[in-house]
């Protein structure tokens, strides 16, 4: 009965965040990028020198989720946006259920908590994700937002992989003897696992290296302490070795990739780190700052609180806590080096620093746990608490900010993608070989000569669409795409937003 509770509650994750992403902030293509990962597959390893050395796994699922969209969805509905939409939004809720599931599976091998009190506080560090960023009356993100379409599989999955990876490794105190005690066949899932989550997004991968390294680390001097050989020690920290050998391996072939060689600035690197941290501080300025406090607060008294009381679940969840911490501290150094080279602007994206937003709530939601644990009166409110925060985190006075280029509303944008889309269709049921196809002015210094001026619809894109469209059936043949700006699609389609109107406040 407790297993089927936590099955139904899960199933209650999955339908919400599918509803939340096809009704409440939808997942729709818009840009080049879009189209262009969603229809072209790479070679399935890392590639030296090339443009995104190892990001294998984002660069093999995305074509995999438009092949299911067009061979398995589109032919029933003939909405070919919309199934391209119903299956991101299946895959990412997908990923955050695995994600929560996780966690309250944590709590309960780790630290033994009854169904009840592992539900209650997934609960929780799933609002979290929510009131981390919620402003009240304004559009908030949220801690599943994504800058566009396509950083859903570049960005939050493998922050949502590398974070399942790690939660699942921390419920085992010994866990070479848990790999060891598996069958050949889970041991190869495992590594199959581990293979694409190490190839998805060096920046994101951060969570899962620093993690192995500490754990390598605390289990390297409580093997020492407790007299076991070289060899010994080395039989049980291997994985976490070879996670961090793969780890920097993925570093060297990105230095080394196209992406990387394009971002070479000329200028001083403390220039550059000082460019990086005015942007981490408009990250931050995103944030809910009383839950910021809030949350440090809860993390500083559960951990005093442990060391006070220092029984062996004390010291359980303080290891834990603290842990967390430290790899909070050096994922936020990683991240802040990393985009000092990659470009300063990313750490001002809140899906770009999501392994920092994840290690902050992590410990935060642990130490709920503590406390929720050790505290009859806590228990007793949970209920009302779990109830209030829902309706913080859910008020939708003002709609989520769009996870699209332009924060354009989904309806604008499934409007325009069909429009551009049917022009193409047109054409080639026509027979014709080349068309021209109108798309909204993005850019008022637009060039033909500029491939990548007037984005979201760059003159790149018509290419990028062609493989797209072709490669899903949509068009027979590889016909000649020309991109052609024009201002009566901006006012045909483009929303009105001159004259917005505040919000009228219930209680003035």
């Amino acid at each position: 009965m407790k297993k089927r509770s936590i099955v139904i509650f899960q199933v209650a994750i999955f339908i919400f965040f599918l509803i939340y992403f096809t009704q409440v902030s939808p997942l729709l293509p818009f840009n080049g990028d879009d189209f262009f990962f969603n229809g072209s597959m790479r070679v399935p390893f890392p590639l030296w020198g090339v443009w995104n050395p190892t990001r294998v796994f984002p660069e093999v699922f995305s074509p995999i989720c438009g092949y299911l969209a067009a061979f398995c969805v589109y032919p029933f509905t003939h909405d070919y946006v919309g199934a391209v939409g119903l299956i991101r939004a299946i895959v990412v809720s997908g990923f955050i259920t695995t994600f929560f599931y996780l966690f309250c599976r944590l709590l309960k091998k780790k630290f033994a908590f009854s169904t009840n009190v592992a539900i209650a506080v997934e609960i929780f560090f799933l609002l979290s994700f929510f009131l981390f960023f919620k402003h009240l009356n304004q559009p908030s993100y949220t801690g599943f937002w994504d800058a566009d379409f396509d950083s859903t599989l570049f960005y939050l999955v493998p922050g949502l992989m590398n974070a399942s990876v790690m939660l699942w490794m921390a419920r085992y105190k010994d866990l070479h003897a848990q790999l060891d005690s598996m069958t050949i066949l889970q041991q190869g899932l495992f590594l199959l696992v581990l293979y694409f989550v190490l190839f998805s997004n060096t920046q994101f991968t951060i969570i899962l290296a620093t993690y192995a390294f500490f754990r390598m680390v605390t289990e390297t001097i409580g093997n020492f302490k407790a007299g076991n050989s070289v060899v010994t020690i080395l039989q049980k920290i291997w994985i976490y070795i070879s996670i961090l050998l793969v780890w920097l391996l993925t570093i060297i072939f990105d230095v080394h990739g196209g992406r990387s060689n394009s971002l070479t600035q000329n200028q001083p690197f403390l220039k550059l780190f000082k460019a990086t941290l005015v942007q981490f501080k408009a990250f931050v300025s995103q944030q809910n700052l009383i839950f910021i406090l809030l949350g440090s607060m809860l993390i500083i008294v559960t951990v005093g609180g442990c060391i006070i009381k220092r029984d062996r679940q004390s010291v359980l969840f303080s290891s834990t806590i603290l842990m967390g911490v430290l790899c909070l501290i050096f994922t936020t150094l990683y991240l802040l080096l990393a985009y000092t080279k990659a470009g300063s602007y990313y750490v001002g994206r809140a899906d770009a620093v999501w392994p920092i937003t994840f290690f902050f709530l992590y410990c935060v939601s642990v130490s709920a746990a503590y406390v929720l644990d050790r505290s009859r009166l806590i228990k007793r409110l949970t209920p009302l608490l779990l109830v209030l925060l829902s309706l913080l985190a859910f008020n939708f006075n003002y709609q989520p900010i769009p996870s699209t280029t332009g924060a354009y509303d989904a309806k604008t944008v499934k409007a325009v993608d069909n429009y551009i889309i049917k022009q193409i269709v047109n054409a080639d049921q026509a027979g014709k070989s080349k068309v021209i196809v109108k798309v909204p002015v993005n850019d008022k210094n637009h060039s033909p000569k500029v491939g990548t001026s007037n984005w979201p619809h760059s003159y790149d894109m018509a290419g990028e669409l062609q493989n797209n469209l072709y490669a899903h059936h949509i068009i027979r043949t590889r016909m000649k795409i020309v991109f052609k700006p024009d201002y009566s699609v901006n006012k045909k389609f483009y929303e009105n937003r001159k004259d917005e109107q505040p919000f009228i406040n219930l209680e003035k």
